[in-house]
């Protein structure tokens, strides 16, 4: 029995130091070959891929410094694995060796099982290689029964062409165009009303309108109708609008002795005062007492009042007079008649 227990320890001693050398010798691949140098180790992150999925396959050769170390190009795979990418050499120097490590990726299109031969590296007067592996090639499953259904659709139609579009929308353009011409013509209607409204004589100076309010009596020939009354109106309302526009007096709702007491502050002579105040008071024994002055009573309160309104006129209307043609002959022309 003591032997018996002795060749079993024996056993266990051998059975332990050959698993703690296989363990050292896989932690430190290349301790064994400390002296033989140049050596390769490689691996793959994995040997079973789908249909254009990538292998990497991991090389790391150790060599002397002075070794040169030549990886193949990315032509050594077989016909059905290409290789489709090679990584920069990486180089890690140390005191008398050097590491290279290198990584290149696999592929394959094509399902089946395919070996991939050895890759020989050129280390100084050496040649290295890998072990050749087998690559699984999977093709991607797809299950028709799971994946959602839709609905066909119609065929896209084509985009009209312009001569179409005129078919189709040709009442539109047609009601669009009408509408802008009505907007238009109401927009020009609007304005022409607007205008309307405004008199004509508004748009001349106080002076100009006083004129042609006076010549526009004139036109209507009140007197010869009859119209007496009427023409004593319009006739000092001439003057009393003139001084409304012109000066700014109350003229229109002022009495006659107001606005005489108001014209005083004006450049009137004696005898322009004077004829103003004999046009205002027979213009009121006209409307108020129904006095029936003389024709040449009409025609000289019609010459008094174109006087005034003369007289009354400011400096820049007669600088305006002046410089239209033949203003100043007309004017010297009318004082030599005055003259006469």
């Amino acid at each position: 029995m003591l032997r018996n227990y002795l060749d079993i320890s024996n056993r266990g001693k051998k059975i332990g130091t050959g698993i703690l050398f296989v363990l050292m010798a896989a932690a430190f691949p290349f301790c064994g070959h400390a002296q033989d140098m140049p050596a390769i180790k490689w691996s793959t992150d994995t040997t079973k891929i789908r249909i254009g999925e990538q292998i990497k396959l991991n090389i790391e050769v150790r060599a002397k410094k002075n070794d040169e170390v030549s990886f193949p190009d990315m032509q050594f795979a077989s016909d059905s694995m290409e290789v489709v990418g090679m990584s920069d050499i990486d180089t890690i120097y140390k005191k008398d060796d050097a590491v290279y490590k290198v990584t290149y990726s696999l592929t394959s299109f094509d399902k089946g099982k395919y070996r991939v031969p050895a890759v020989e590296i050129k280390a100084g007067d050496q040649i290295l290689a890998t072990d050749p592996f087998t690559v699984d090639v999977a093709t991607v499953e797809v299950d028709t029964l799971k994946q959602a259904r839709y609905s066909i659709k119609d065929i896209r139609p084509e985009p009209y062409t312009a001569g179409e579009i005129w078919k189709k929308y040709y009442w539109v353009l047609i009601v669009l165009a009408v509408l802008a011409l009505l907007i238009w013509e109401t927009v020009r209607l609007a304005r022409r009303r607007k205008e309307a409204k405004i008199p004509p004589e508004m748009l001349l100076s106080p002076y100009e309108r006083a004129k042609f309010r006076l010549n526009r009596l004139d036109e209507e020939h009140l007197v010869q109708k009859g119209r007496i009354k009427d023409f004593y109106v319009a006739l000092t309302d001439v003057i009393r609008l003139y001084l409304d526009e012109q000066y700014g007096l109350p003229a229109p709702e002022s009495t006659s002795d107001e606005i005489l007491k108001d014209v005083r502050k004006l450049k009137l002579s004696k005898e322009e005062y004077s004829k103003l105040r004999d046009l205002l008071m027979d213009a009121d024994l006209v409307k108020f007492a129904k006095m029936y002055p003389s024709d040449a009573d009409n025609e000289r309160y019609r010459l008094y009042t174109e006087n005034i309104i003369d007289t009354l006129r400011p400096e820049e209307e007669e600088e305006k007079t002046d410089e239209e043609p033949g203003g100043k002959q007309a004017k010297q022309k009318g004082k030599n008649d005055d003259g006469e």
